[in-house]
């Protein structure tokens, strides 16, 4: 589900904001970002936490790995996402300027880091389960 929310995210959502101004993209951001942080930061806990019950019965490290994998997505967002997206909520009177088009560009790279390390996880998961 977070590799899914992620894709749809960078693909679709951010490449659409990047097509409008900014007075009408900073404030969606802001938004969508409100009602999704928590729902994705629960994704990756529930997924986190399923790898660490993984691991705890079949003690193999590939378990440990996916899910230190999914749960390094909530420290990133709190370090990486949240600073930005507090940014832009103070550029929302100034949206036309140049910062918060360069905040609003980097937004994708940071949900590209924050898709990676889901898909990292993921494909460890999936990867072992099959073996």
């Amino acid at each position: 589900m977070s590799v899914g929310g992620g894709l749809g995210e960078i693909f679709v959502n951010h490449d659409a904001r990047m097509h409008i101004a900014g007075e009408h993209a900073i404030p969606e951001l802001i938004e969508a970002h409100k009602r999704s942080k928590y729902l994705t930061n629960l994704m990756l806990l529930v997924s986190g936490v399923s790898g660490a019950l993984a691991y705890q019965q079949t003690k193999d490290n590939y378990w440990l790995i996916g899910s230190g994998l999914m749960l390094a997505g909530i420290p990133y967002t709190a370090l990486v996402e949240y600073p930005v997206a507090e940014q832009l909520k103070f550029l929302t009177l100034d949206a036309k300027s140049e910062k918060a088009r360069t905040l609003l560009a980097s937004w994708g790279g940071i949900q590209l880091g924050k898709l990676a390390l889901a898909l990292g996880g993921a494909t460890v998961f999936y990867w072992f389960a099959r073996r």
